[in-house]
């Protein structure tokens, strides 16, 4: 008894660490903040969308730096405990979402993502769900 019940509260604390991604989420808030003092931000720019088998949908809009994108694009993805890694599912793809993001903050309804784009800037992602 004693050993399934151990067994039980593993699962459990391994499962509320990794994140809950799964599920069709809001893109709040996307910032580019750049060391040469270029910073913008785009409110309610789209959802993004992470089903269980690895795969996910962008439906994406948003201007930056007085440039409109749009991003409607399949994806893999890779869930790490504190990271996600975006890849594109088609080779032309050049999504500014596809990359590795780290999780800053994990809620039941909200998540924070951070990234580089290896040059002088971080993007920051706010969704919720």
């Amino acid at each position: 008894m004693k050993s399934k019940l151990l067994l039980l509260v593993t699962f459990i604390s391994l499962a509320s660490c990794s994140p809950n991604i799964v599920n069709t989420w809001n893109i709040d808030k996307y910032e580019v903040i750049n060391d040469k003092g270029q910073n913008t931000t785009s409110q309610n720019i789209g959802t993004i969308t992470f089903k269980k088998n690895g795969k996910g949908t962008k439906d994406i809009n948003y201007n930056v730096f007085q440039n409109d994108y749009s991003d409607k694009s399949e994806f893999n993805y890779e869930l790490h405990e504190d990271y996600i890694v975006i890849k594109s599912a088609k080779k032309n793809d050049k999504s500014a979402l596809n990359k590795t993001w780290i999780i800053v903050s994990d809620k039941s309804k909200t998540q924070v993502w951070k990234s580089t784009d290896g040059n002088e800037s971080v993007q920051v992602l706010e969704l919720s769900r």
